[in-house]
């Protein structure tokens, strides 16, 4: 039986190392948040370190913010590379630069450890599933090595070339969502401000196919307002701003390395917080 570690257990992580545990890996996990390892008493060996649920796995799944928290969990204090086994696989789900994956992949190549990029985007709204499409770069056997554990949480899994690739795809994916929650707030208070009402208007966005999924989660709870009001979602709206803010920044830098225009996405980025608030963050 294959032995995983998972690293991150936040919103996406800990569905991922739940369906993980569910498909019968021997699996270990970890998290800063004591909470967030304590709710999965019972179902996986639970970590006092990333060092410590990498200890002899042959693969390590990690989901976490940003390059410096992904950084973190490999090479910091206990981190995952202290312990993985040789010959062990790293797959970083997180969305970060491209270059940093391949970064790690160098410094981790001493030690015979591989990498992957595995960057996952929601498919589906639940969380009891297969709910992700897996977004992989990487050498074909890596990516073969790893794909029983992308199976257990992917609806599908896309390999999109070598390492990095994968990441490069998300970050243009992001910039496509994330674009659209800007505009898609932005046109909501326009038409409110104009006396339109915004139940009116979802339901127009929804004959002519400019409500996305992303939008109307946000355009609803604006509507719903008061009854969808909660400290929960205020904090989680407000975690969003930071992860938005990131992606285009991302996309951002992405766009000038490939010698593209990047005001899109910097003005984007500069809008994430209004559209954020006026969903009720």
């Amino acid at each position: 039986m294959t032995k995983i570690a998972f690293i991150g257990l936040g919103s996406m992580g800990a569905p991922q190392a739940r369906l993980i545990a569910k498909a019968g890996f021997d699996l270990s996990v970890y998290d800063p948040f004591p909470a967030a390892i304590e709710a999965f008493s019972g179902i996986a060996r639970l970590a006092a370190s990333a060092k410590d649920a990498a200890q002899g796995a042959e693969l390590v799944g990690i989901c976490v913010r940003d390059d410096e928290q992904v950084r973190g969990a490999i090479f910091g204090d206990d981190g995952a590379a202290a312990g993985i086994a040789p010959g062990g696989l790293i797959a970083i789900h997180s969305t970060i630069r491209p270059d940093t994956v391949r970064a790690i992949r160098d410094e981790l190549a001493e030690r015979g450890v591989g990498v992957i990029d595995a960057a996952v985007s929601r498919t589906r709204m639940t969380d009891d599933d297969k709910f992700v499409v897996s977004i992989v770069g990487g050498d074909d056997a890596d990516v073969a090595r790893a794909r029983p554990m992308l199976d257990a949480f992917s609806t599908e899994v896309q390999h999109m070339g070598p390492l990095g690739a994968g990441v490069s795809a998300k970050i243009a994916n992001n910039m496509i969502t994330w674009t659209h929650i800007v505009v898609g707030m932005q046109a909501a208070s326009l038409a409110a401000a104009n006396g339109v009402q915004l139940d009116q208007m979802r339901a127009i966005l929804k004959a002519n196919g400019n409500l996305t999924p992303a939008v109307q989660s946000l355009l609803d709870a604006r509507i719903a307002g008061d009854a969808a009001a909660s400290p929960q979602r205020s904090e989680l709206l407000k975690s969003q701003t930071g992860i938005g803010q990131k992606d285009l920044t991302l996309a951002a830098e992405s766009l000038e390395a490939s010698d593209l225009d990047p005001q899109l996405a910097l003005a984007g980025k500069a809008l994430v917080a209004f559209a954020m608030k006026s969903a009720g963050a």
